[in-house]
């Protein structure tokens, strides 16, 4: 059906009352329950993924860390783990809201890995320990996904697919 059809259909069956009861549920609801900031996006960006055949790493731990003699900024380390990889990023703040990713990938190995962010992608590729890095990513929603790669020591079935965090 269309949303043609469906605006027929809903005129059909609605009156003047009912659009307005709806209205003023619909604003009740926005009222007590409105629907998290960002939520909205971060459902579009974790939907753009181009692969559907991927293996999805849960978020398993997130901690802060002082940077600097000050330690007044603060890096965060987060820990993703799938079937295949756990992969632990740094994750500290740089100027004008640009910030540095430092990754290791276990088990170690040469990987290709994508940086996916409201901007667009960049890619790297680990090193023979599964350290990877990206400077100046940009703050906002950003996802990592590690791709098989040929002559891999870590055989990946499919790509492994983070969730989606905010810089």
């Amino acid at each position: 059906m269309t949303d043609d059809n469906l605006d027929q259909l809903a005129a059909q069956l609605l009156d003047d009352a009912d659009v307005e009861l709806l209205t003023e549920l619909a604003r009740l609801y926005e009222l007590i329950d409105p629907v998290p900031e960002g939520l909205v996006e971060r459902i579009g960006f974790t939907l753009t993924l181009a692969d559907l055949e991927v293996e999805l790493a849960k978020l398993t731990m997130q901690t802060m860390e002082p940077v600097g003699a000050r330690g007044e900024e603060r890096a965060r380390t987060v820990t993703f783990s799938s079937e295949s990889l756990t992969v632990m990023v740094t994750i500290t703040p740089e100027d004008a809201g640009r910030f540095r990713i430092d990754g290791w990938v276990a088990p170690g190995g040469r990987l290709r890995v994508e940086l996916r962010t409201e901007d667009g992608s960049r890619e790297s590729t680990t090193d023979a320990d599964g350290r990877f890095e990206f400077g100046d990513a940009p703050g906002g929603l950003v996802q990592l996904v590690f791709h098989p790669t040929d002559g891999s020591e870590t055989p990946l079935q499919s790509p492994v697919v983070t969730p989606a965090v905010q810089l």
